[in-house]
């Protein structure tokens, strides 16, 4: 069997382990336990201070983490205002928190350690606390007692109330000897009775000043009145007086300013207390301004009132009066404000002059002041109705030509136009209303008044209702009156492949229309913009009925409908050369005032074939210098000789009838007016042959060669409106 190898090492012992010596040698007396007692209590003592340093960081994190919890109970303490409060609700809490905190360590010494810490911790912070609560009484009585002061106070200066007044200082006597006698020092509580009479005249100059700043600050500057205040007190109030006259004198001198660029009745101005209150250099200017305004007020209401034929004049008279008056110096000065004037009014009246006439006319002032204050509506119709009147009557009178006067301010028809929009979203009836109202509150000048609410925004569509259609079809276009209804009815044509835009171009392209779209741009030779504004709108509205049209009525299809829209629009019209005669005036058929369109026409003829001269029309001013020094009987011939081969008949502005002018070069179209600038122009339901503007009544028959019926036969012929010529075989035509 085999044998398991054994390893048989050659080494041999010697005496000593070579290289290796021992340096412990132990006494034959010791034994082991004795020798290695030192190092054992090195160890037990380093392993106690470890344990104790891990009690103290535990303590610490104790102590760290309930302070945070102890700080939030003394702060909530210091706030109030009572100490047994205050100190019970530490108590209570602190507790609380300690044993927390006291439960979480773990052993008796860390719990020992973290008691004596939070427990000192507490008595700190009930020291703050009772400081800061005693300020707090301090504070609460303090503002108690202001509470009562200023009641006090009240009654006697505010109220007026004669008992109070009397009493006043003996109670706040009584109050501050009451609240803080024995409390706080007695040098400051003498002193706060000393200032009694002080403080009683504060609250009394500080009343003065809200309600009679003026009084109050020249009261102040007065070494007789509140002697008791002290200096500082003094300037501190004088310049609180200051502060509310200040912006007050700059608004009564913005007054004063506004009246005399109105030409009115200047109101009065302290220009005594404006030099004590405002910097010299603001005042100085002030009385260099005043000088002037003195000076020029009266004058400046004749420059406002006076025709624009009597401005030159006047303007040369009043500078004369200036220079002798003033001296050269000053007199240029006033000089410059009459020019300054008649700046103003031309700007105004050609921008607002509604505005104009309401800042400057006392008559249409009064009117407006009756108009506010009536709450009867038939009586606020009668005086809408009255004041429109008066104001074209004043526009007439100052020589503001007849197609540039205005009924409305431009405020007033922003307002309207934005009210409109508003309206027509939610409430189409009270839309609708809106402008039914204007015939009721300007009458015949209702077509003015929408003229100025086109310009301002009013809707086309709401032009297109009131002026073109009958009623089924106003409400047709009452139905996309708002942009809302509008999109619905382009998203129904991009669901069915109708492009809006499509239609717009087919309309555009419409010959019977470019007709009038002509006519509108002669009419808009000026402000090409404005005709193509106008047309484009025209155009937009007109898309929206074809669109409507095809939306309502399956068999359409967009060539039916673009017809349709120019069959609708164009029906309304008669087109002439350079007019067009609608068909209806206010809502209503012409032949309701006893006309029709073909009577407009004759009477136009009429006019421009046998009466232009006797219409006495001013010559225009020529600026050619070639002209200078011409006649003014030569430039009167001239102008007549321009009216007969340069005057055509056009639209009014305001759509209410016809007004005759000049082509000037450059195509510019001048409306004729007469020595009254009064315009030769006549609305659409005048049924008179009165030469417009005079007092000649025109001869008809000269419209007929011959075969003419009597006028008494005319006037048995029901219905007759005009007479059209057959030249040919010179047969007279009724027009119904």
């Amino acid at each position: 069997m085999p044998k398991i190898p054994t390893f048989i090492t050659e080494a041999r012992p010697t005496a000593e382990v070579s290289s290796v010596k021992s340096n412990i040698q132990i006494p034959l007396s010791s034994n082991i336990g004795t020798v290695l007692a030192p190092i054992t209590r090195a160890i037990t003592e380093h392993a106690v201070q470890e344990k104790n340093l891990e009690n103290k960081a535990e303590a610490l994190s104790l102590e760290n983490n309930s302070i945070m919890k102890l700080n939030d109970v003394i702060e909530r303490a210091s706030r109030l205002d009572n100490k047994d409060e205050a100190y019970n609700l530490i108590q209570t809490e602190s507790k609380v928190i300690q044993e927390e905190f006291a439960n979480q360590a773990s052993n008796k010494f860390v719990k020992a350690s973290f008691n004596n810490s939070f427990l000192g911790e507490v008595q700190k912070g009930i020291f703050k606390t009772n400081t800061r609560v005693s300020k707090n009484i301090l504070d609460t009585l303090d503002n108690q007692v202001y509470l009562k002061k200023n009641r006090l106070l009240t009654e006697a200066y505010v109220s007026k109330d004669p008992l109070a007044l009397s009493l006043v200082q003996t109670d706040l006597k009584k109050l501050y000897e009451d609240s803080y006698k024995g409390r706080i020092d007695t040098d400051e509580y003498n002193k706060l009775i000393q200032g009694i009479p002080g403080e009683m005249e504060v609250f009394e100059v500080s009343q003065l000043i809200s309600s009679d700043p003026r009084k109050a600050f020249l009261d102040l500057q007065s070494k007789d009145k509140f002697k008791n205040l002290n200096l500082n007190k003094r300037i501190q109030l004088e310049n609180q007086a200051r502060l509310v006259l200040t912006p007050q004198i700059r608004q009564q001198w913005n007054n004063v300013l506004a009246a005399s660029a109105a030409a009115k009745e200047i109101p009065f101005f302290d220009m005594e207390l404006a030099k004590k209150i405002l910097p010299k250099i603001e005042v100085n200017k002030m009385l260099q301004k005043k000088y002037i305004i003195d000076n020029t007020v009266d004058n400046k209401k004749i420059l406002f009132s006076a025709p624009n034929k009597d401005l030159e004049g006047l303007l040369k008279t009043f500078s004369k009066e200036a220079t002798i008056l003033a001296g050269e110096k000053d007199g240029e000065l006033i000089i410059k404000e009459y020019q300054a004037a008649l700046v103003t009014r031309s700007t105004a009246l050609n921008s607002d002059p509604v505005k104009f006439i309401n800042d400057t006319n006392p008559e249409i002032e009064n009117l407006n002041i009756q108009l506010d204050n009536e709450t009867n509506a038939d009586v606020q119709a009668t005086l809408k109705s009255q004041l429109t009147e008066e104001l074209i009557n004043v526009q007439t009178k100052l020589g503001v030509p007849e197609h540039k006067q205005k009924v409305m301010t431009v405020r007033e028809t922003t307002n309207f136009v934005e009210t409109y929009k508003l309206k027509s979203q939610d409430n189409s009836a009270e839309s609708k209303a809106m402008l039914a109202s204007l015939q009721t509150h300007f009458g015949e000048f209702d077509s003015k008044a929408l003229q100025e609410l086109q310009s301002a925004g009013l809707p086309f569509t709401a032009v297109f209702a009131i002026t073109l259609a009958n009623d089924i079809e106003a409400e047709k276009f009452f139905s996309f009156d708002n942009k809302i209804e509008q999109n619905k009815l382009k998203d129904w044509g991009t669901k069915n492949d109708i492009k809006f835009s499509d239609i717009e171009a087919e309309i555009a392209t419409n010959s019977d229309l470019q007709e009038f779209e002509n006519i509108i741009r002669r009419n808009n030779n000026i402000d090409s913009s404005q005709a193509i504004s106008l047309m484009d709108n025209m155009q937009s509205v007109m898309a929206y009925y074809a669109l409507n049209e095809m939306y309502t009525n399956s068999k359409f299809d967009q060539a039916d409908a673009v017809e349709s829209a120019a069959n609708m629009f164009l029906k309304n019209f008669q087109i002439e050369e350079t007019y067009f005669i609608p068909l209806k005036y206010d809502g209503k058929d012409l032949t309701e005032f006893g006309t029709t369109a073909g009577a407009v026409k004759d009477k136009a003829e009429l006019i421009k074939d046998y009466y232009l001269e006797d219409f006495n029309a001013v010559a225009f001013k020529s600026t050619d210098p070639f002209n200078q020094g011409v006649s003014e009987q030569e430039l009167s011939e001239k102008h007549k000789r321009m009216m007969r081969i340069h005057g055509e008949w056009r639209n009014k502005g305001d759509g209410s009838g016809l007004v005759f002018g000049v082509v000037l070069d450059g195509g510019q179209f001048a409306p004729v007016v007469n020595i009254n600038g009064k315009e030769l122009s006549f609305n659409f339901n005048d049924t008179t042959y009165d030469l417009p503007n005079t007092d000649i009544q025109m001869d008809i028959k000269k419209l007929r060669i011959s075969d003419v019926p009597s006028e008494e036969e005319i006037a048995a012929l029901r219905g007759y409106s005009g007479f059209s010529i057959n030249e040919n075989d010179l047969i007279v035509k009724q027009t119904k």
